[in-house]
């Protein structure tokens, strides 16, 4: 059928994304938890795709493919499977939402609903965090105030304020939803690795799994993809906006 990427001002500036976080996103797209390869991905056997096989900017040239084919799956989550039509992802964005019941401005920005989304996913999660996992997640966090004692208000409050509170924060969502099946499909998770530590992230890890058993139609193929997706393209937004601007 071939891969067809809808023009998205909101998905735009992946162009200008790392090489390493292109293809976290695209694994979620191309393999399943178990590293098997789903049948409805079609970037890998793509002529553009495989013609730049072993291009050190592979992912970067290929960037509409991958959005395009996240357009897609999220179009089979939202509405049908008549459509099949790609959605732009500031549907998809809201739809998570709505998945996970999150409160959100449907006239605000993408940036800011995608905050929502990770104000409310944060704070599910460290609700669940043991204490230690808690002290730990702070300390490699550098949380000013006590270990084991930083309210959750100081956390969501950071993310609020927008900018290296909210980037630290969405690094680890993403860290926390790429470690379940990292190993088996050879992510890299380069560029979150950066901002977060291994114990932050094994926090988080098992936090973020339950949230998911328990949101509504999860156990669609299409809702285990967009669900991580959105929150991969949530970090790189702002992994991208820093560099800019910073």
């Amino acid at each position: 059928m071939g891969i067809s990427y809808r023009a998205d001002d909101d998905l735009a500036f992946l162009q200008y994304c790392r090489e390493d976080d292109i293809r976290n996103l695209a694994a979620y797209l191309m393999f399943d938890k178990d590293g098997e390869k789903r049948r409805a991905s079609e970037i890998a056997d793509d002529p553009q795709f495989k013609k730049l096989q072993g291009q050190p900017d592979q992912w970067r040239r290929c960037w509409q493919l991958v959005a395009g084919e996240l357009q897609h799956f999220a179009g089979d989550s939202i509405v049908n499977l008549f459509r099949r039509q790609g959605v732009l992802y500031r549907e998809m964005l809201c739809d998570v939402c709505d998945k996970t019941d999150v409160k959100y401005d449907n006239k605000a920005s993408a940036y800011a609903i995608e905050n929502q989304l990770i104000e409310k996913l944060v704070a599910k999660s460290w609700e669940q965090m043991s204490p230690e996992q808690q002290r730990s997640t702070a300390e490699e966090m550098n949380l000013n105030g006590s270990l084991g004692a930083v309210p959750l208000v100081a956390i969501i409050n950071a993310i609020r304020a927008g900018g290296l509170g909210s980037l630290q924060w969405s690094s680890w969502l993403a860290r926390g939803a790429t470690a379940s099946f990292s190993n088996a499909v050879g992510v890299t998770l380069g560029g979150a690795a950066a901002l977060v530590g291994g114990r932050a992230v094994a926090a988080i890890a098992g936090p973020l799994a339950a949230i998911a058993v328990t949101v509504p139609l999860l156990s669609g193929t299409a809702y285990r993809v967009t669900i991580p997706a959105v929150i991969q393209i949530a970090f790189m937004r702002r992994q991208y906006e820093k560099e800019d601007h910073f």
